[in-house]
């Protein structure tokens, strides 16, 4: 299979944004004392990660005129429902950005990265001529993978703005995340 760069770019760069938002929330949850110049920071770099996967995703599109009819079959599409969710996702982390002290957004934004985890593995698992992905351990591997992505990138951006907390906190998963990349 080769699929198009453009899926790729969008699958990739989107989960591991979804990942560093996830870490974010769990940490302000736990109640880790984490710089808010750093949450913000983080952010706003998710946020462009988001923009750019989006931006992909459009240019995969063969008439991006008629993206919005995606929208339409939300009852029976995963797509459709991707197409929902991204957005969505995306402003709940402009208004985490803009309101840091709410926690109820950093709640919704791990309920909204679920929800787009979920759609978009389950677009791959539909696909019963790849044997591959037609099997439940598709969403799994989507959240596992997104997940990591997001705690090697929370560990890199901690390490460098010298976030001790976050950092002791994921700095041990990233690097199991990364031994089993290497390993594999």
């Amino acid at each position: 299979m080769n699929p198009a760069f453009s899926v790729v770019i969008f699958t990739t760069i989107a989960g591991a944004a979804q990942g560093l938002v996830v870490t974010l929330a769990l940490a302000l949850l736990a109640g880790l004392a984490i710089a808010p110049g750093f949450v913000s920071a983080s952010l706003i770099l998710a946020a462009v990660m988001l923009l750019i996967g989006l931006a992909a995703s459009f240019a995969h599109l063969g008439r991006p005129e008629r993206a919005w009819r995606a929208v339409l079959m939300w009852r029976t599409s995963w797509l459709s429902r991707e197409v929902i969710v991204l957005p969505a996702f995306m402003a709940v982390v402009a208004s985490w950005w803009w309101l840091p002290q709410a926690g109820w957004l950093a709640l919704l934004a791990i309920v909204l990265a679920a929800l787009l985890w979920t759609c978009t593995a389950m677009i791959y698992a539909c696909l019963r001529f790849i044997q591959e992905w037609a099997q439940p351990l598709t969403l799994v591997n989507f959240i596992l993978i997104g997940q990591g992505a997001g705690l090697v990138l929370a560990s890199a951006l901690a390490a460098g703005a010298d976030e001790q907390a976050l950092l002791a906190r994921t700095g041990p998963a990233a690097l199991g995340v990364l031994l089993a990349g290497v390993r594999r």
